[in-house]
């Protein structure tokens, strides 16, 4: 791969983590429950005591672990980034969104909000997914159980997420009518956006191309 390909592919990669990270982060402040995943990381802050953004850090550490064990080729070099660069994305999002009086408002601008945050979500799962550079250990997880049991992965994905949100919410993490909302909204809206992101990376990584062939 040329090598001017390849770093317009890492940027667009850290531009859609960057993106979904700021639509966790969003998603959090608005303190009316987030999708099971997040629900999970925000329980495991509390119990740790620390930011979300590290509890994120030392749950895909462990996922991590887990996949080089079990199906290590399914790694790729996107997932040792979001390992690295997720938690600090979203302590810095946090950081920025604590400053705006989000937790004031209503809970119907709230909600309005969270719809907000999938959609944002759903455009920087799109680009990342499109540079295929790899994705989170979490989103990894299911297709190595897939792999090894023969299960329909929306069944083995629906467990995972329920076992998310149950352990999230005995360590504390917040389920409300914003988990609801992220159940309802995420996957028709990734599968809406899926082509476009698509679409986006191709012609951003064709005209890098066009502008080698004309050098």
């Amino acid at each position: 791969m040329d090598k001017k390909i390849w770093i317009k592919k890492l940027i667009l990669f850290f531009f859609g983590m960057a993106i979904i990270q700021f639509g966790v982060a969003l998603s959090l402040v608005t303190n009316i429950g987030t999708d099971s995943f997040t629900v999970f990381t925000q329980g495991l802050s509390k119990v740790l005591g620390s930011t979300p953004g590290i509890a994120n850090m030392v749950i895909l550490f462990v996922l991590t672990c887990i996949i080089l064990l079990a199906d290590r080729k399914r790694i790729k070099l996107g997932t040792f980034i979001c390992l690295i660069g997720v938690g600090p994305v979203i302590d810095f999002a946090m950081w920025i969104f604590s400053s705006l009086p989000i937790d004031s408002c209503n809970i119907f601008i709230k909600a309005l909000l969270i719809v907000l945050v999938n959609f944002i979500i759903a455009i920087g799962f799109s680009i990342l997914s499109a540079t295929d550079l790899g994705v989170a250990p979490n989103d990894i997880v299911p297709f190595i159980i897939q792999n090894k049991t023969k299960f329909q992965y929306s069944w083995i994905r629906m467990a995972l997420d329920a076992t998310y949100l149950v352990v999230g919410y005995l360590l504390g993490g917040k389920v409300w009518i914003g988990t609801i909302i992220c159940m309802l909204t995420i996957g028709p809206f990734i599968q809406l956006l899926l082509p476009y992101g698509e679409k986006f990376v191709d012609i951003i990584l064709e005209k890098k191309e066009l502008i080698n062939t004309e050098a």
